[in-house]
Order: structure tokens, then sequence, then C-alpha cells
């Protein structure tokens, strides 16, 4: 389990009164949380407290991310960092990972592509302990696209053949996420803000809502839009995950007994309890991601970004409801119904090819090649250490 501070019995002030939290979801949830709100990555955070250099630091990293391996040569720090990654195969059945990638791409990336951003990132914008340290980077306002294109890159990678293995693309580049992290605590602790509101930046708790900002939400999202993976193919996606989870520090414990969307609810409804309310920094960051997706979708599909942006805010819609989009002053689309309409014939048309065996491996390799065409170290986390700025208040 992640290490906490020191003030980690306090219950943070704008997470909701801990009292009718405990009347609703138990003692022994509320005293998990309570650590989780406190609890960051002790092995990433020791990244920047070793007293190397950040150059020196990200240079023997990104030897011994690509590698998966350590050598006599590598830092302690990087050492340790690498070993608990690796520890996130201990017990893991790589054949039902296998069979998670797979499932995930019976699914074509840019119907994910909508689940992940018009679904999961509006849900991950929702509440201002994420909301307000991600504005404060400036990146995911003034930089959506490029940002943006980070995190679909890192998405690719876990799916491509070996992905996840250690020295495989997905792992490097989730070795990165979790040294970003780091990075993004380092320079708000080491400017000594007070953090009682919602406990320590980008902490256990976040990091496991974002978790279920990957599976959860775009699998629930992708439901709305016509696609129903059967029970097996989501369970074997979210086992997939838990090892993801694991590779970018979140506890085990935390992630125990979350096997698909029902499963997960509870833990959600929880996590719902103490996000507070969307604020301008929710808004900004909505406002940012139709941007930037339009932009990388436009890359992609060729075609017109006011099409494209009516689309995107068609399935803003679609995944979320007319009370969320209203919130965040997405405007009604003109082809919402168009879609909606279409997803029977989505969802017959899945149906048909999980039932034809060639049909079905014949799409998933389509899907595997665009995701090989699709990935770049151009616009990958492997890019940014040195280049992040974060900007907090005096």
């Amino acid at each position: 389990m992640s290490e906490a501070p020191v003030n980690a019995n306090q219950w943070p002030t704008l997470r909701g009164d801990r009292d009718a939290f405990v009347a609703e979801f138990g003692v022994e949830r509320a005293e998990r949380f309570n650590q989780a709100f406190w609890g960051t990555d002790p092995e990433a955070d020791a990244l920047f407290t070793s007293g190397h250099s950040v150059r020196e630091i990200m240079t023997g990293l990104r030897d011994a991310l690509a590698s998966g391996e350590v050598t006599e040569g590598t830092l302690p720090e990087i050492a340790a960092l690498i070993e608990d990654m690796r520890r996130a195969f201990d017990g893991i059945d790589m054949e039902r990972v296998e069979r998670g990638r797979l499932a995930y791409l019976s699914i074509p990336p840019l119907s994910h592509g909508l689940a992940l951003g018009p679904g999961s990132l509006v849900h991950t914008y929702s509440t201002p302990a994420i909301a307000d340290l991600l504005v404060n980077t400036g990146e995911l306002t003034d930089g959506a696209v490029k940002r943006l294109a980070y995190t679909t890159n890192w998405i690719y990678s876990l799916f491509i053949p070996g992905g996840l293995e250690p020295g495989g693309k997905g792992f490097e580049h989730s070795g990165m996420v979790r040294t970003m992290h780091a990075h993004v605590r380092r320079v708000h602790q080491n400017r000594g803000l007070d953090y009682s509101a919602w406990g320590a930046p980008i902490s256990q708790l976040d990091m496991l809502r974002t978790w279920l900002n990957f599976t959860y939400i775009p699998y629930q999202g992708l439901r709305t839009m016509g696609w129903f993976p059967n029970d097996q193919q989501i369970q074997d996606i979210f086992y997939l995950w838990r090892v993801v989870g694991r590779l970018i520090g979140i506890d085990d414990d935390l992630m125990e007994g979350l096997n698909d969307i029902e499963s997960s609810q509870e833990t959600l409804d929880a996590i719902h309890f103490v996000d507070g309310e969307p604020n301008k920094a929710s808004q900004d960051l909505v406002d940012a991601l139709r941007t930037g997706f339009v932009a990388n979708a436009h890359r992609i599909t060729n075609l017109p970004e006011e099409s494209l942006l009516e689309w995107t805010d068609a399935h803003i819609r679609i995944i979320h409801g007319d009370e969320v989009a209203d919130s965040y002053n997405v405007p009604r689309s003109v082809i919402h119904p168009i879609i909606a309409l279409n997803t029977a014939a989505v969802t017959e048309r899945y149906d048909m090819l999980r039932a034809n065996p060639e049909a079905l491996q014949a799409e998933v390799q389509k899907n595997e090649n665009i995701l090989l065409s699709l990935l770049t170290d151009d616009t990958s986390y492997n890019k940014q250490d040195e280049r992040l700025t974060v900007k907090v208040p005096a």
C-alpha cells in the first residue's frame, strides 16, 4: 500500500461529510478512502527526491523502460520503479490478458476514441480535485490537441502485440505516465501548497477514479453507442486494465473486486460522493476536449472539423445524457437523432461479427493494424518530462 503523509488522518474539507459517507458506504471504505486521499506513489516519487538531476534520472529511466530490465549501472531509484512495475505481472494469467486485448480490438479504434474522449474525459474533468490540477499544468487547456494525442498514443500502445510486457511500448509509456504524475506532484509539493481541501495531488483516490475512466465509463458509454461486449469480454478487458493499473502505480487492493461494470458500481458511487461539483476548470477542460478531440479526429478521418464537432457533441449527449451535456453548455447536434437511429444496426453487426470467428479475426487484425499505423514516438509522454510547466497559485 502506498505511503501517506502525517496529515492522512484528516478527511479533506471539500470531500463531503465523513459521517454521511460512513452512513452510506461503511467505516472500512471511509478509512481506506481517507488513506487513498493522501497516498501517492513512493517508487515514482523517489525519482525526484534522489538528489540526481532530472536529466540524469530521465536518461536512465528511458533506457530501463525501453528494455524492461535493470543493470548494475541502473540508479537504485530507477531500479526500484522498474522492479515494482515488473511485479504487476506476479500471478497474472497472460492468456487472459491476451483475451482482453483481443476483446478490445473487436471494436474499432474510433469508437473507442469516442468512449474515451467525449465519454471518459468529460467524466474525468467533473471533479475539481482533478480539474484544478490539470488546468494548473496549462497543458490540457492551452495545449489540448497535443496532450490528448499523448493519452491516445499511450492507450494504443497498451493493445499492440506484446505491448504490456516489460520492454513493450505499453510498459514503456505506462512508466512515463507514472513518472509524469510524480513530476507534477513534486512541483506542486515543492511550492508548499495547502492540500487540506482535496488531499494529495494525483492521489491514489484520483488514480483509482481515472482507472474507472478507462474501464467502467468507456464500456458503459460504448453500450449507449450500440456496442455490447459480452460478460466474459468485459471481465477480460477489466483484467487487462488491472495490470495497467498496477503498472501506473495504483494500489492493488483499491482495484480488488472491480471485475466489470456491475461490480464497480458501488465504488464509483462512493467516489462520486467525494467528488465535489464541477467548476470553471471543469468547463474549461471540456471546452478544450471538444476542440482537441475534433482536431485529432480530423487528422485521422480528414472529415470537415465542423461536422466532426457536431458528431462529438452528439456523442457527449448520447454517452452522458442531456443533463450533463447542458451543464457544460454542449450544443444540441442536428445529427444526434441520426446517430441514435443507427445504434441498433451497430449492435446487430457486432453480434453477427462475434458469431463468425473468421470475420472476427479479420476485424481484430484490421483494428490492430490501425493502432500500429497510428502509434508514434512524436506524441508520447517520453517527450514531456522537462517541458512540463505547472502554474500554481502564488
